[in-house]
């Protein structure tokens, strides 16, 4: 026996790459492959015949190779067809494409491409994927299956993969002879999430144009008050010229110039509303209705669609309609869960199993305000879903700077809540005769670890925090400072003495509430010593579906005159608080800025104060913090800054404590009307109407202007007012549906308000580990869907950690 064994090396090229086979056989751009043939024969056996099995076999392997990697890569034309159908008929030329096969390639046959020159309409513009190759191009007529009219272009057309062309046919003179010429583009760019890519093509059949002549400036529609001829950078590639559009969240204003003294005309497409990741090209070619008499040349521009944008609200309808499921979910889980509370109970009574530790516990949950955790509950879920993204929506992202959005919420919900819980906090601590001192100690040991958490938090930088740029403000120092300004002033102006009967008692005309002291639930636990005060007067009947034992009370004139003798010295300074922001704001003197000036500075205003970024308030950030602010700012985008702005600064701390302040009110209404559930209800409801009538006359009614604009990174006044607006009625709503009429039980947000600082914290922490983050297109449903994912599995994590009775707090 012989063994012959035969080493051939093939040279593979890929080819089309999403072909799952094409991936698996030729990854590599020129794979070596070593393949060893063995064969056995004998001596007598006839060679030929082996020859030709191995011949086979290699021939074989040859087109495994080629069908795996697929035909050639694509390159695509765009033909832009201004041939007027009035002219024309279905016996006039075609456009044909005739690919010009490399003879070396025997699997796959050479590509003709007709384009039919009698339009449906006018300016008829089609993008076409064809084979990466060499093509002829010609104007063609059969008559009789013969060519009997043929005119071809000057040059044939070489595409190389993924590469574009643009071919405009056109006629012109008075018998309608047609022309044509190609424009190359370059390779298929690639926009970017919300953005867009612009390509010009210059019809070069009778005016010849310098590409590097071409000026293109445009101004962003959502940029109020910007500079309107702003430079969009063109850049040249090959016959095309490329610019583009950083933002196709807002329309915008474009105009395309040519700097040539026998051009007297610019392009200019106004209120032009781009899609997300799409890209767009615009013929430019002389204007029929120039005048042969003119030494000046008219042109036009006609504007194409070249890639089709993403579908933009596709995923925003798949999660409204993913959480329309989970929410009826919910509802059917509910009223399964409403009547088997009662089920058990009869159950273990037939079998002499029901304690009075069963008892007691059912009190105890019947006794809890689930709204308070639940309202706190939502504000950290939705903080975490906009820390992971949001699936980088604009409407889910902070404003530039004045407006508002979703995201600009949930800081000031949050805020609002840990007012509530200060009440609700320092309230209990005073039933106890817990020393004032100790309170005050407490409260400032808490501040101190909230600040220093938040520091830490800054330090978390991908690949490294830089020391000279560390970030001291933030949002958890804002969080301690605003939630020890309430605190104190809830310890010095409530009344020593058995806090909660003597002062309620007072509040309604002398009545004393009876609480026991070991019967508190578990609301509040981000920074109350003690959990929620119990309603002893709320009957445990509603986890049947009745709510007859309800005392009724209502808001008479004593109680809020009474509520304002008690709290006046509290107004006063949350007064002077407000005062003082608007003094410094609109007072203090900013060097080479106007006084008052409030905008984002940069481009914005004409581009008159590029260097005044939030006016006195980001003067005063730099001129204590320096570089160790944010750098940032969600101004520097749409308006070009270039100086640091710190959203959580010194001065909007100030209004901070007003929003921090409108959660102790609402937790004073809460707490004082709790005999009367309906009334507390109603109480929220006033406070909302009355603090959004302050917001919109502050502002005029307008999202973005104003006397006093409504601004996140300022935490103006306005914003201050519509945002609490927003949590007194929140509030209001849950206290309506979880605690009163009981038609939720507040699951799963509940779970998540027991332990907010951990859920935040630790998002923070592990935001860059599977599964809340991953690798993954840039596209707004892949990162809706990432967002999503991240956000359900820390709301699993609350769910554990208050089945398991874990609560964290500082």
């Amino acid at each position: 026996m012989k063994l012959n064994i035969i080493y051939l090396e093939l040279s593979c090229t890929p080819f089309k790459a999403n072909n799952l086979s094409a991936n698996i056989l030729s990854s590599c751009t020129v794979a070596v492959v070593t393949v060893a043939l063995t064969r056995a024969f004998l001596l007598n056996s006839i060679f030929s015949s082996n020859v030709m099995i191995n011949m086979l076999l290699l021939f074989g392997l040859c087109i495994l190779c080629r069908v795996a990697s697929g035909a050639q890569d694509d390159a695509y034309i765009q033909i832009f067809d201004f041939v007027n159908q009035s002219k024309t008929s279905p016996m006039d030329p075609a456009l044909v494409l005739t690919e010009v096969k490399p003879s070396s390639d025997i699997f796959v046959r050479p590509q003709k491409l007709v384009h039919d020159l009698f339009v449906i309409e006018y300016m008829d513009a089609s993008r076409k994927a064809i084979n990466a190759s060499t093509y002829d191009i010609t104007f063609q007529k059969l008559v009789g299956g013969e060519i009997s009219y043929q005119h071809p272009f000057d040059e044939p057309l070489m595409l190389k993969p993924n590469e574009n062309a643009a071919i405009i046919v056109d006629e012109f003179g008075p018998n309608s002879v047609l022309r044509g010429t190609v424009c190359k583009t370059g390779t298929t760019p690639v926009p970017g999430l919300d953005k867009a890519v612009v390509i010009i093509c210059p019809d070069k059949s009778q005016t010849t144009f310098e590409l590097d002549k071409f000026a293109v400036t445009g101004s962003n529609l959502g940029c109020l008050h910007c500079k309107t001829e702003n430079d969009l950078k063109p850049t040249i590639v090959e016959d095309s010229v490329h610019f583009l559009i950083d933002d196709t969240n807002y329309a915008w204003n474009v105009t395309i110039r040519y700097d040539n003294k026998d051009i007297d005309e610019s392009c200019n497409f106004v209120s032009w509303k781009l899609g997300d990741s799409g890209v767009y090209t615009i013929v430019i070619k002389e204007s029929e209705d120039s005048s042969p008499d003119s030494k000046k040349i008219a042109y036009k521009c006609f504007p194409s669609p070249t890639v089709k944008p993403s579908d933009f609200w596709k995923p925003i309808w798949l999660t409204f309609v993913i959480l329309i499921v989970i929410i009826l979910v919910m509802i059917i889980l509910m009223i399964i869960n409403k009547r088997y509370p009662m089920l058990r109970e009869e159950a273990l009574k037939k079998i002499g199993k029901w304690s009075p530790e069963d008892e007691k516990e059912k009190e105890k949950k019947a006794a809890r305000l689930q709204s308070l955790d639940t309202f706190r509950g939502l504000a950290i879920t939705v903080m975490i879903f906009v820390n992971f993204g949001g699936g980088n929506y604009y409407f889910l992202e902070h404003a530039s700077w004045n407006g508002l959005s979703l995201a600009d919420f949930v800081f000031p919900w949050f805020m609002f809540m840990v007012g509530c819980s200060i009440v609700l906090s320092v309230q209990s601590q005073l039933k106890r005769n817990v020393a004032k001192t100790v309170i005050l100690k407490k409260v400032t040991v808490r501040f101190i670890k909230l600040f220093l958490i938040g520091v830490f938090l800054n330090t978390a930088v991908p690949g490294g925090v830089d020391l000279t740029q560390l970030r001291i403000p933030g949002v958890l120092q804002r969080i301690g400072f605003t939630y020890f300004v309430c605190s104190v002033l809830e310890i010095l102006f409530i009344p020593r003495l058995t806090a909660v009967e003597n002062f309620l008692g007072a509040m309604q005309g002398g009545e004393r509430m009876k609480v026991d002291d070991n019967e508190y639930n578990e609301c509040g636990k981000f920074l109350n010593d003690e959990p929620d005060i119990p309603d002893k007067k709320i009957s445990n009947s509603w986890k049947y579906g009745h709510n007859s034992e309800v005392e009724t009370t209502t808001i008479s004139g004593g109680f809020v005159k009474n509520l304002l003798i008690h709290t006046w010295p509290q107004w006063f300074i949350i007064v002077l608080f407000t005062t003082l922001w608007g003094v410094i704001t609109f007072v203090l003197p900013v060097p080479g800025c106007p006084t008052g000036y409030i905008g984002p500075g940069g481009i914005a205003n004409g581009g008159l104060y590029p260097n005044c970024t939030g006016g006195a308030a980001g003067y005063i950030d730099r001129l204590i913090f320096g570089s160790h602010m944010y750098q940032h700012p969600t101004c520097k985008p749409m308006y070009k800054t270039t100086l640091a702005h710190d959203p959580e600064g010194i001065l909007g701390s100030l209004t901070a404590v007003l929003t921090v302040y409108s959660g102790v009110v609402a937790g004073h209404m809460v707490v004082m009307l709790k005999s009367s559930r309906g009334s507390t209800i109603g109480a929220l409801s006033v406070l909302s109407v009355v603090t959004l009538v302050i917001g919109l006359i502050l502002c005029k009614g307008t999202i973005t202007g104003g006397w006093v604009p409504i601004n996140k990174n300022l935490w103006s006044i306005s914003f201050v007012m519509i945002t609490s607006a927003s949590a007194y009625f929140l509030l209001g709503l849950m206290y309506l549906l979880i605690d009163f009429l009981h038609l939720w039980c507040g699951s799963p947000f509940n779970s998540a308000g027991k332990n907010p600082l951990f859920l935040y914290v630790g998002s923070y922490i592990v935001y860059s580990y599977f599964p809340f983050n991953w690798q993954t297109a840039q596209t707004h449903a892949a990162l809706m869907l990432q967002s999503l994912v991240g956000t359900i599995c820390w709301l699993l994590v609350g769910l554990y950690l208050d089945y398991k009775k874990k609560y964290f707090k500082i």
